[in-house]
């Protein structure tokens, strides 16, 4: 293998760009795999092996501003500029044959779309994992709801200074209680400012719409394989992107070589292989959860990049991994052309607070009116527990939510015990008619499974803050105490309940650290203003209709 290390790329405004090259040794001109990443290029260096052994060129280059890249660091800003410059760059060197590739997780997915919406020639295809896509709704806000552990956590890290800052001297817990970013600056002893931007711009304007990559998506031109995980935050960019680009796609190529892998991983041991790769939270998945995600990107970069008859053509466009059965499951597309929708109706006497209330979900609407009521406190959130959240957060992924359910601010619905075994696979959707005493407030939700043995396990979660619920670009408040109808996407889903378990849900307004506190006012993150105590309802009847949407399947 031949390195070549630390080449200045010139991107616009004169900025080198630090770029590594490794080729096979012994000259010759090679496809190319490109990587971009604001985690520094040598940590790239272990897997290049396996890239070059298998006769590609693999091109290494740190983001602007980090490391030895030139100019300031902006996450997401350049990456279109930057990639698409780098694309051209690659393609103008003898060792590339003119066929590159795109390969990533995380940041490393995220420039793949900018840099591919520039429609380079020599572009062949992308490779994408647990990757945002819209990222007012996805990453910084999810649905609206100020992420807090997410935009603290990772700007700090990655985006305060060109390499890494000192975080010894801090405890993160102590950080998501400080009341503001010049606080959180005081006391980690350096400034963050595109922390201070993410929660400034409260509403989706022109800087979340640049670099919103759903926008993006119609002018992709080529093939891509997405890949995520069911208990990773950033899943829902996979499947957009895959049914954005499959629809909307600049040519035939790109709309019919979009491909989806999901398995049950979080953020990041979605790459990993062994023990770690077969077991996430509370749950083990076997031995065929510990899948070989990069044999299985590098079987799509051989199809597209060195012509490769190696049977992809022949495989289904959807493969996911389906929870509860614990194996693999190829669809022809997402969502199932084969599923029915089943709803599963919110009830009770008016008291579904805690375990030990009687919220009720059915296949059969209620017979009466009635609305269950919380109190919603700021200053008393409900702690972040389970579901798919961000990596930095603990008690990740599908562990037991039983001691939440002691809080009288959260409120839990079940069916009876199945009589049969039920499979869901799609996407999940709860609609909600809400009430609040409050200007603007947060509903958060976790789609469960309640098993035989009484464990609450969440599978997917969702959150809508109420402003938004008609446009992200103009926030418009409650009616107070007045019925309000709210959506609230609860992702993507393939599980299996078995008999004897109950399909649940779990409602409250507040999930803290993974979600600022919402003050109930219509106040942005860390604005100053007292904090309002909410009286939160959720109202059901003959034809008050709050329910539970589920694509079913028959296997």
């Amino acid at each position: 293998m031949q390195t070549y290390l630390c080449r200045q790329v010139p991107s616009a405004g004169g900025i080198g760009l630090a770029t590594d090259v490794y080729t096979p040794s012994g000259g010759g001109s090679f496809p190319v795999v490109l990587v971009r990443t604001p985690y520094h290029r040598t940590g790239l260096q272990n897997l290049a092996p396996r890239f070059v052994e298998r006769g590609y060129a693999l091109v290494v280059q740190d983001c602007r501003g980090k490391f030895d890249s030139q100019g300031i660091f902006e996450p997401l800003v350049y990456e279109a500029v930057d990639g698409q410059i780098t694309l051209d760059w690659i393609a103008n060197h003898k060792w590339c044959n003119g066929k590159i590739g795109l390969w990533g997780r995380s940041y490393l997915g995220i420039f793949q779309v900018p840099a591919a919406s520039g429609a380079h020639e020599a572009l062949r295809c992308i490779a994408p994992s647990v990757a945002p896509g819209s990222f007012f709704r996805d990453w910084i806000r999810y649905d609206g709801c100020f992420a807090l552990g997410n935009a603290v956590r990772w700007s700090l890290i990655h985006a305060s200074c060109p390499t890494q800052p000192p975080l010894d001297h801090f405890d993160w817990d102590e950080l998501y209680q400080l009341e503001n970013t010049d606080a959180i600056a005081a006391r980690v002893g350096f400034a963050t400012p595109v922390l201070k931007t993410w929660a400034a711009r409260d509403a989706y304007d022109e800087y979340w719409e640049a670099i919103d990559q759903n926008r993006m998506h119609e002018h992709i031109t080529v093939p891509g394989l997405h890949v995520g995980g069911w208990f990773d935050h950033l899943t829902r960019g996979q499947y957009e992107a895959y049914k954005n680009i499959r629809d909307h796609g600049a040519t035939a190529a790109a709309r019919r070589g979009q491909r989806l892998l999901i398995g049950p991983w979080g953020h990041k041991n979605t790459g990993t292989t062994g023990t770690e790769h077969r077991r996430y939270g509370d749950w083990e998945f076997g031995l065929e959860a510990d899948y070989p995600v990069l044999a299985h990107e590098l079987q799509f970069l051989d199809f597209h990049l060195r012509d490769e008859d190696n049977g992809l053509a022949s495989q289904q466009a959807v493969k996911v991994f389906l929870m509860g059965a614990n194996r693999w499951l190829e669809l022809a597309d997402w969502p199932a052309p084969e599923i029915q929708l089943q709803n599963w109706y919110l009830d009770s006497d008016g008291s579904a607070n805690m375990r030990t209330g009687n919220g009720k979900l059915s296949p059969t609407p209620p017979v009466s009116d009635a609305s269950d009521t919380y109190i919603y406190n700021p200053a008393a959130p409900v702690p972040t527990r389970g579901g798919a959240i961000y990596w930095g957060l603990e008690a990740r992924g599908p562990v037991d939510l039983r001691a939440l359910l002691e809080r009288p601010d959260i409120l839990y619905y079940r069916s009876e015990p199945l009589a049969e075994q039920l499979t869901v696979v799609g996407d999940i959707e709860l609609e909600l008619q809400v009430q609040s005493s409050a200007e603007d407030t947060d509903f958060i939700a976790r789609f469960c499974v309640e098993e035989p043995t009484g464990s609450i396990i969440c599978l997917t979660l969702g959150s809508q803050r109420c402003r938004y619920r008609c446009s992200w670009s103009d926030p418009e408040p409650l009616a107070k105490d007045q019925k309000t109808r709210i959506l609230v996407q609860l992702g993507q889903l393939a599980y299996v309940f078995q008999r004897g378990s109950r399909i649940a849900l779990v409602l409250t307004s507040s999930d803290f650290p993974r979600i600022l506190p919402h003050p109930n006012t219509m106040a942005g993150p860390w604005q100053e203003g007292a904090l309002v105590v909410a009286r939160n309802s959720i109202l059901h009847g003959p034809a008050i209709r709050s329910r539970l949407q589920l694509p079913v399947i028959e296997l």
